[in-house]
């Protein structure tokens, strides 16, 4: 079954036990992860170590603890190797757990897909690029709730940068936050050379940086 990621309110996780996330916009899937799951501990695997121990795996999945009354795992880079796992795990009885499959992106020819666009108990979610009309409006919010003053023309240089993806646009708007909060004056010049730091410079090195007023870093 295919639903849209504005539909989770749909979902009822005591009868849809297994669900598949699909898509290239990561920002969007965990939004959508955090609703589901919201606060609650979460079991993360990899298909790779999964498919290196099967029979551990889903003895792990089937396996109930007093202590634990609800089970939450999410499966990384999912791809079409892990369905016959998945087919096994779906003859089971899951009461009680979920289960989670973030893949990239799937071709309509892709097994995986497949299989859970055509099982009506199972759930197919695809998380497709926003647009820039969407990631211009996350980030009027953004700056807005931060009472952070950008132009227009500025903010669609940020959303241009980040090409569909609204956890690169938060990442970017966070780096702009915490330079912010220094007293600096967001101008172009500030914001251009905020948004092409290299990949290895973290928000936590930024925040650091602006806290001791460090100009040089």
């Amino acid at each position: 079954m295919i639903i849209k990621s504005f539909e989770l309110n749909k979902l009822n996780l005591k009868y849809h036990e297994i669900i598949l996330f699909y898509g290239k916009n990561s920002g969007l899937k965990k939004e959508s992860l955090n609703i589901l799951i919201k606060n609650k501990n979460i079991s993360n695997y990899d298909e790779k170590g999964i498919l290196d121990n099967e029979d551990n795996f889903i003895e792990n999945i089937l396996s109930k603890s007093l202590f634990e009354k609800e089970k939450f795992i999410v499966i990384k880079r999912a791809t079409d190797k892990i369905l016959k796992i998945i087919e096994t795990l779906h003859l089971k009885n899951l009461e009680d757990t979920t289960i989670i499959l973030d893949a990239d992106n799937l071709e309509k020819k892709s097994k995986l897909r497949s299989y859970f666009e055509k099982d009506k108990t199972l759930v197919c979610i695809p998380f497709y690029p926003d647009n820039d009309q969407t990631l211009s409006k996350l980030a009027h919010i953004f700056l807005r709730d931060k009472k952070i003053s950008i132009s227009s023309s500025n903010i669609n240089l940020i959303v241009n940068k980040c090409s569909g993806d609204r956890e690169a646009l938060i990442n970017e708007l966070q780096k702009i936050e915490y330079f912010n909060k220094n007293g600096k004056k967001i101008n172009s010049e500030n914001i251009t050379k905020l948004i092409n730091l290299s990949e290895n410079h973290s928000i936590s090195e930024l925040v650091d940086n602006c806290l001791a007023q460090n100009k040089k870093k």
